[in-house]
């Protein structure tokens, strides 16, 4: 073997692996295409960041072995404890072998050793010729390796890798490296299933091993050792010396690779191709890194017979080997390759000579001709993100591609002077726009905008306020198109994600434009920026808006053309408007509640103390872990970072037990309606005390709508707390509120969905549908039915759209789970039809990949196939539960279209100012006459918006507050 200095970087690959999959278990990292990248994404992330901040030379990956290890032979029990691997992680592993080889990363494995035996091994062989090893791993077993020569890199949290050394293993674990092997013999794994000597710890493990040097040494004076801890390591000594069998290394794996790899004179990475088959297989942001270190490395690469050469300066691209002599380097660019090809690594910068109006006549031109092409984007600058008080600073129009302009306004005070268009001549011109009939206005996230020019004053001052009922619908003529929507129809499973423009400009139309925070420093605004970086800036919004638009428009089976979608295009302004509106707010009621609701939470706190016989932090997990595990001998759950778990579900599973767990979550119930609705709505209201919430469209994959800033659908409905909270929502002098709720749609859906005749025959007959249930299960009359076997029904009714197990149901209603798998096999016999639908649907998004709601929406089903039964489970949660809530959420804003058009046309002042969930609030004049006929129009649009095979009903209420109802 060569003699160099040169260190040697072996990376423990499976484990990286398994961290990296793992980290994103909960929002998984999917491609186009829907398979999980998240070990992928996590692994390169990490390769790349090695290789920029160590530059190695010498870089080698160690994997498992595909077979049954020599320590299977010996303990057949080794691992057996662990889960199987997932199959979604075990698909990314092929694709990584590949990529790593690209770059020229060798991949060492060897049949019957385990890559740990393999990083031994080059360790060893490194030690021998003088040269350092830094192993790259987060496992314990290899820290024994560690001395004067080899050194751990674990990976961080944070995303870095840390250097530990043998005084880093002692910090660690209070041994050297030389006894961890010792250490972990007694300890044992559980992860390995290494039995260990049961009942010794860490701690004591440290201090004999500190006191009789090693394993051997412990027990050639086990006599010296005094009490349990003697009687544990004699029953436990066949185990503690059977672990450490387990735990050797072997340091001779028969792979002449290793030292083929170790001869081979460093030749550096090939980074190009890399950067391509990340590109391929979903993973764009580690691909743009590969890309940016081909560039660095002026590097050559080939795929399928093409050659790039990477030039910093000109970024040229050779085509073919054939072209290579007479090739113009003006020719082509880099990224018009990688855009033929389909596979271009990063987004190009968007560069287009855009133009800027500053006088009425140029902005008629643009406008008319816009008008005459038929479709224009439009986008606006404001000072702020606020959208009720926001200064428009100017907009931008596109009507071609390319083809986009910007128009500042000159406000007319001295705050806000330019040099652009007066506001009142440029709304003028803005609000032919909006007149035509047969014009396409297309946004991008359209609520912003509109809400600034209503809030500006293109229709006119205060159109929405409590005295003025006129409908945003009617004042918009043309037709509105909102490509955010858009693409979330498009890609339902990432709702919740990001929809910008700038993401969906770089990931659909593979453009880069210009950030804000390029051209708008901190504590400014858009008035501040020069004209010229106005025009690039804003007019490109628009551009890429035009483009996005192009692209959904022309795409096979267009979503813009689908009735779903046209469907969201009415709810927008009606979302607008009662955003603008808004509801008033009682801030008193709210500030006298305040103080009541202090006043419990200190009691409680008070209570909570003496309970637990002394005074601690509650808010501190830790403290509380303290009081729950270790004082109050309570059973733990799941294990966290920092102890053992104290989060909501563990705590309710704890209430049973003991007290402290049940006033722990009324403190914290207390505490978060104070801090996230008392204390803070009085802040959020106007100058007439009326809160203007936030809704999201785009924020869940099932359809259904949100609130935030404030969240107005979190308010506890059951609770005296959230009812009290709900009563400071006020008409004000001369109005009151009605609401109209549906009754039970889910359950109304899915009878109409599996067309059971046990649950449609108690919607037909309109008969207490959870009274239906309990008479069904427990098998007596309706007369016989108690309340308590009412709400087991109920739980069980609703249990079964989101897919709730025997488990579950036997926790929410503290029944054994042998009664809790009794109850659900009764429903399924009682409610056969929905068993059937359920499988179904099952069946289907297996065979499909997706289900949809009675109106059209489609959502893909992830993992329904998987082999994972966790995953497999989840998904078919996902496959019945859509169809039912999505299909309600579609029932509802069609709704609100019906009911607010029937409102406009009667003209009566009542108007749509809040939706929670199924749930529709109006505020009314106080009238009795209006008030009834309201009442009327309302029941009989929502009952008849949609017809069902069993009737929808709808529950209206008058008051003059919101806590008041039901």
């Amino acid at each position: 073997m060569q003699n160099s200095n040169e260190t040697v970087y072996i990376l423990d690959s499976y484990g990286l692996i398994f961290r990296c999959y793992f980290a994103f278990i909960n929002r998984p990292l999917l491609n186009s295409n829907g398979q999980n990248i998240s070990a992928l994404f996590g692994f390169f992330r990490n390769i790349n960041y090695i290789i920029e901040h160590y530059n190695p030379k010498c870089l080698f990956a160690a994997m498992d072995s595909k077979t049954k290890t020599f320590r299977h032979e010996k303990f057949p029990e080794y691992k057996a404890t662990r889960n199987k691997t997932p199959d979604d992680l075990h698909a990314q592993i092929p694709w990584i072998e590949e990529i790593l080889n690209s770059i020229g990363i060798p991949v060492l494995q060897c049949d019957g050793y385990e890559a740990d035996d393999i990083i031994a091994t080059v360790a060893k062989k490194c030690k021998k010729s003088g040269r350092e090893c830094k192993i790259l791993t987060g496992d314990k077993d290899l820290m024994q390796l560690v001395d004067d020569k080899i050194k751990i890199l674990k990976p961080e949290s944070s995303g870095g890798w840390k250097l530990t050394d043998e005084e880093g293993v002692f910090a660690e674990w209070g041994v050297y490296p030389s006894q961890l092997k010792d250490l972990l013999s007694l300890y044992g794994d559980s992860a390995d299933n290494i039995p260990g000597v049961k009942g010794i710890g860490v701690k004591t493990a440290g201090k004999l091993l500190t006191e009789y040097k090693n394993l051997d040494g412990i027990y050639e004076n086990i006599e010296k050792i005094k009490g349990s801890v003697k009687e544990k390591l004699i029953d436990g000594r066949e185990n503690a010396f059977k672990s450490r069998e387990l735990i050797e290394l072997c340091y001779d794996v028969p792979l002449s690779k290793i030292d083929e790899a170790l001869e081979k004179k460093a030749e550096g990475f090939k980074f190009a191709n890399a950067g391509l088959l990340l590109k391929k297989f979903g993973a764009l942001q580690v691909a743009k890194s590969f890309s940016e270190l081909a560039l660095k490395n002026n590097e050559e690469f080939s795929l399928e017979n093409d050659v790039v050469i990477f030039d910093e300066k000109e970024k040229n691209v050779i085509k073919n080997q054939d072209e290579a002599k007479n090739f113009d380097s003006t020719e082509k660019k880099l990224n018009e390759f990688f855009n033929r090809r389909e596979l271009f690594l990063e987004p190009v910068q968007n560069i287009s000579d855009y133009k800027g109006i500053k006088t009425v006549s140029e902005l008629k031109d643009f406008i008319t001709e816009a008008i005459k092409k038929g479709t224009v984007a439009f986008d606006c600058e404001t000072d702020s993100l606020d959208t009720m008080n926001a200064k428009i600073a100017g907009f931008s129009l596109c009507y071609e591609k390319k083809n986009a302009c910007y128009v500042p306004i000159f406000q007319g005070d001295s705050l806000f002077d330019s040099d652009g268009i007066n506001k009142e001549d440029a709304f003028k011109e803005l609000k032919r726009l909006f007149d035509c009939e047969n014009l396409n206005i297309v946004f991008h996230n359209g609520k912003f905008d509109l809400k600034i020019l209503i809030n500006n004053g293109l229709f006119g001052k205060e159109i929405f306020s409590s005295e003025n009922s006129i409908s945003l619908s009617k004042l918009i003529k043309c037709n509105i198109f909102d490509t955010m929507i858009g693409f979330w129809l498009e890609n339902s499973e990432k709702a919740g994600k990001s929809f910008s423009l700038e993401y969906l400009a770089e990931t659909v139309l593979g453009l880069k434009g210009t950030e804000f925070d390029e051209i708008v420093q901190k504590g400014q605004s858009f008035f501040d920026v020069d004209f010229e970086t106005a025009v690039k800036y804003a007019a490109e919004d628009a551009d890429f808006t035009f483009q996005l638009f192009e692209k959904l428009r022309d795409c096979e089976n267009s979503v813009v053309n689908s009735d779903l979608y046209k469907m969201e295009m009415k709810i927008l302004p009606i979302l607008a408007q009662m955003e603008i509106t808004g509801i008033h707010l009682d801030c008193k009621t709210l500030n006298d509640f305040n103080l009541e609701l202090s006043e419990k939470i200190q009691n409680l706190e008070l209570s909570i103390f003496k309970e637990a016989g002394h005074e601690f932090n509650i808010s501190s997990p830790k403290q509380l872990q303290t009081v729950l595990f270790e004082e109050r001998k309570l059973p733990v759950g799941k294990k966290t970072k920092t102890g053992y778990s104290t989060d909501t579900s563990v705590l309710e599973e704890l209430s049973y037990l003991d007290e402290i767990p049940k006033m722990i979550l009324e403190f914290r119930e207390m505490s978060k309606l104070k801090s996230t609705y008392v204390d803070t709505l009085p802040k959020l209201v106007d100058s007439k005390s009326r809160l203007h919430t936030d809704f999201v469209q785009t924020g869940t994959a099932t359809g259904r709508l949100s609130s935030r800033d404030p969240n107005l659908q979190n308010i506890p409905v059951k609770s005296e707390l959230g009812r009290k909270i709900r009563t400071a929502f006020t008409a004000p002098s001369g109005k009151i509120l009605i609401s109209a709720d549906y009754a039970q749609i889910e359950l109304v859906v899915l009878a109409h969905l599996s067309k059971d005749e046990n649950m449609c025959k108690a919607f037909l007959d309109g008969i207490d549908v959870h009274k239906s249930t309990a008479s069904l299960i427990y098998n007596v009359s309706m007369d016989e039915v108690t309340p308590e076997m009412r709400r087991t029904a109920k739980v069980i009714n609703f249990g079964v759209i989101y897919g709730m197990s025997a488990f579950r149901l036997s926790r929410d209603l503290g029944i054994s789970r042998t009664q809790a798998k009794e109850f659900i096999e009764s429903y399924f016999e009682k409610y056969s039809k929905i068993n059937d639908f359920i499988n179904e649907t099952v069946k289907f998004a297996e065979n499909n990949g997706y289900v949809e709601t009675i109106f059209g929406r489609r959502r893909p089903v992830l993992n329904i196939n998987s082999r994972n039964k966790l995953e497999k489970a989840a998904a078919e949660r996902i496959a019945v539960n859509t169809p039912v809530q999505g299909s309600a959420a579609d029932i509802v804003k069609k709704a609100m279209i019906d009911v607010n058009s029937c409102l406009q046309e009667k003209n009566n002042g009542s108007k749509l100012i809040l939706q929670v969930h199924d749930e529709l609030i109006f505020e009314c004049p106080d009238d009795e006459k209006i008030i009834d006929e309201t009442i009327k129009l309302i029941k009989e649009k929502m009952e008849n918006t949609v017809k069902l095979s069993v009737p929808l009903k709808v529950s209206v209420e008058s008051g003059k507050n919101w806590g008041c109802f039901h």
